[in-house]
């Protein structure tokens, strides 16, 4: 009978709790047009759409055990799977932005490596909207500026907005493609999103920084949690003036210079294409890159 009771008490605790949590994401006990739309999207699990939800609502909270060291050393390897992230140029981000026409296609494992969350599903000229990034958010020393989390297509944007995430705002096309512009100017990576609670779809285009992104933190530990772009750059000893530039702004520390020549390890580069525009000579551009994937490059995806 006592052990009944206990239950009971702790059943009656968890109730009260998340009853709590849902009035103060949804400021009612009446859920809010978008959270409705959220739940209707797709036939995933209600924990999945109740996790999801939290996510999209509050991904600063959401991400906190990800700066816990016994989450990072327990759980950390368990996620890539349903939690990845894709390098993207900015060109090919900017093309995503813009997109004028439907999109609704699952990527192959050649462009997004992963059993699940592979799908991209937009409408023609997507709302764009940007908030403070998660990853910023656990830090006291971010970098900034925050708001560089760009959410792309409905419902998730209507989502972050009508529950006022993270200090979300709605943005047009060229201001999503200015920020953009400024984030690979400060050296910072571009990467787009895909979870299986977000109904194992595309969500964001992220700027991603080495000091504060959770997800490129776990990927320098070994976690593949973010894959290769598809291209890899080339440099050219003629053109270079051995400055060093492209050796000090790479992200993944895969450039190094022998005697002021840069010496690409492509093991290391993720062809993210930083040290393209940051060359001050134009000595380095892009190729494709077959053997480590396929680019996140719509044009050629549809």
């Amino acid at each position: 009978m006592l052990v009944i009771k206990v239950a009971g008490w702790v059943l009656a605790v968890l109730l009260l709790a998340l009853l709590g949590l849902w009035l103060y994401l949804e400021r009612s006990l009446w859920s809010r047009p978008s959270t409705r739309k959220f739940f209707a999207l797709s036939n995933m699990t209600l924990l999945q759409k109740l996790e999801g939800y939290f996510y999209g609502v509050r991904a600063d909270l959401y991400l906190r055990p990800a700066v816990w060291p016994w989450a990072v050393k327990h759980l950390e390897g368990t996620t890539a799977d349903q939690y990845h992230g894709k390098v993207i140029t900015r060109g090919d981000a900017a093309k995503i932005i813009r997109l004028e026409r439907p999109l609704n296609f699952a990527a192959s494992e050649k462009v997004i490596p992963y059993p699940v969350a592979r799908s991209i599903i937009l409408e023609g000229n997507p709302p764009l909207a940007v908030m403070d990034c998660p990853c910023r958010a656990q830090k006291a020393d971010a970098c900034k500026p925050r708001d560089v989390c760009m959410v792309i297509g409905d419902p998730f944007v209507s989502l972050i907005l009508e529950h006022k995430s993270a200090n979300a705002r709605r943005i047009s096309t060229g201001e999503a493609l200015r920020i953009l512009e400024e984030e690979e100017k400060r050296g910072h990576i571009h990467t787009a999103w895909f979870k299986t609670v977000m109904h194992d779809r595309f969500y964001t285009i992220c700027n991603c920084c080495t000091c504060c992104c959770l997800g490129m933190a776990s990927f320098h530990r070994q976690v593949p949690r973010i894959t290769h772009s598809g291209y890899l750059p080339a440099a050219s000893r003629e053109a270079c003036l051995e400055c060093g530039d492209c050796a000090a702004i790479c992200p993944f520390r895969a450039i190094s210079c022998e005697e002021g020549v840069p010496v690409i390890d492509d093991a290391k580069c993720m062809g993210c294409g930083i040290c393209v525009s940051h060359c001050p000579a134009q000595a380095i551009e892009l190729t494709r890159a077959p053997e480590r994937g396929m680019p996140l490059d719509i044009d050629d995806l549809i």
